[in-house]
């Protein structure tokens, strides 16, 4: 039997025996019937007390034969009253601590929270010194044995090859021309057994009325009988444009001296002014230049199949090149023809070794120039200017151009140093002493719930901002 159960049985027959005692004694000679009473014990977990009557909690909790046996008789039997049974305690269940927990929990963040929130705190922006470094450097590429001492990369020469490829296109040039004079030939003959002489500037005229003159003296050698002695001088119209364009033998016949005859040829070339369509070199070199570029694409993307993952086309592709027109420059030509022809040998190099034989010496040149501490920010930027191949060695020599930026980098040990050197100090002493330290361009200082710099350099935060 529970504990509980028995303690309470026997506090209940207690006070049964206690009631007892206290009523008045039967008197003697009367006889009474005697009376069993069962009594049960029913406990009830309630909150609210059950009515302060055996009877009543009896009436309850027995059963109707029990009842009935409790009320027989010609008296009714008053049970006396006794106090309630002790209630078991109750269990409180799981959600209602839970909750208390969770509002125990909330109340400690909201403290710890608001403590932060007015707690003195600075943040300090730092913009780093930073640097831009420029530099040309020699590299040769050789096919073994490189040597980075001497500024050497493995690299080889792939298969050489030679392409053309021809364009037309419309020539703009404008020409003038003045109106032309008609030149030709005067043939002198002598039939005396001397020579003669017919100096330059002989005016003759021909049988349609032109007339010419002779360019240069005529020296007219003696007849051998039966043949004349005869001399061809050059000879020009008079006239300008193309009414000097006389036939041949439109002068013949006796002239100048005695025994003289001259005879003419065909003269021409005589014409008006005019303008006329002509080549340039303007539409040589842009027909020369599309060209090129042309070639160059062409020989790269063939070359291009050749290079391995590992290796780096040189570019621009070292090659030799020539152009050719159909007009030369100021000749009269509706159109231009140039044909362009590309001879290439294409060259490779190792590329991880140029990049970090170039990393080497941008390094080792910014530690000269501008001290230790700065770091590479990004990439290198490289573009290779000139290539030049040296066939007897099989070797090629760059010339690379190298652009990259250094920015100063601080470390653990100088930021604690900049933040012991500023705590407790006002934004104004704490600006100037962070401005003249090393490696610093620009300072901005913001503080939350105070004017200064807090002395706990817990809540001083730096915060660097790289430039790109």
């Amino acid at each position: 039997m529970d504990k509980n159960v028995r303690q309470e049985i026997e506090e209940f027959l207690h006070q049964l025996n206690t009631q007892e005692d206290n009523t008045t004694p039967t008197p003697v000679g009367t006889e009474l019937g005697t009376e069993v009473i069962d009594v049960f014990i029913v406990r009830r977990q309630v909150e609210e007390p059950e009515p302060h009557s055996v009877e009543g909690t009896l009436a309850n909790t027995l059963t109707e034969q029990e009842s009935q046996a409790l009320h027989t008789g010609q008296e009714t039997v008053e049970v006396p009253s006794v106090q309630p049974l002790p209630l078991k305690p109750r269990h409180r269940p799981l959600p209602f601590i839970i909750g208390g927990l969770c509002l125990l929990v909330a109340g400690l963040f909201t403290v710890a929270t608001t403590l932060i929130l007015l707690t003195p705190s600075a943040t300090v922006t730092i913009i780093p010194s930073s640097t831009e470094i420029t530099m040309t450097s020699t590299v040769t590429v050789v096919p073994d044995n490189a040597n980075a001492a001497q500024q050497q990369v493995l690299g080889k020469s792939l298969e050489t090859m030679t392409l053309s490829q021809a364009k037309t296109a419309p020539a703009t040039g404008t020409g003038y021309q003045k109106a032309q004079v008609a030149h030709g030939l005067v043939t002198f003959y002598n039939a005396l057994p001397d020579p003669q002489i017919i100096p330059a500037g002989e005016l003759l005229t021909g049988a349609d009325g032109v007339e010419v003159v002779t360019d240069q003296d005529a020296w007219i050698p003696a007849s051998v009988p039966p043949t004349e002695g005869q001399l061809t001088v050059p000879a020009r119209a008079v006239t300008v444009g193309p009414g000097g364009n006389i036939r041949a033998g439109d002068i013949d016949g006796k002239c100048c001296l005695d025994d003289v005859f001259a005879v003419n040829s065909p003269f021409s070339g005589g014409q008006n002014a005019r303008s006329y369509q002509m080549v340039t070199q303007q539409d040589i070199n842009s027909v020369a230049s599309s060209l090129k570029a042309s070639l160059d694409q062409s020989v790269q993307a063939a070359l291009s199949q050749q290079v391995q993952p590992n290796e780096t086309l040189v570019t621009p592709v070292p090659c030799t090149s020539t152009e050719t027109p159909d007009h030369k420059a100021g000749k009269e030509a509706n159109r231009v023809q140039v044909t362009a022809s590309e001879t290439c040998t294409g060259e490779v190099y190792d590329t991880d070794a140029l990049h970090n034989l170039l990393a080497q010496a941008v390094t080792q040149w910014v530690t000269r120039q501008v001290g230790n501490g700065y770091s590479l920010v990004g990439n290198l930027q490289t573009r290779i200017t000139k290539a030049t191949i040296n066939t007897r060695q099989g070797a090629v020599t760059l010339q690379v151009y190298v652009l990259s930026t250094w920015t100063y980098q601080f470390s653990q040990a100088q930021q604690d140093q900049i933040k012991l050197a500023i705590r407790g100090k006002s934004k104004e002493e704490a600006s100037a002493l962070v401005l003249h330290m090393p490696g610093v361009q620009t300072v901005s200082i913001s503080t939350k719930n105070g004017n200064g710099i807090p002395t706990d350099i817990q809540h001083i935060r730096l915060n660097f901002v790289i430039l790109a």
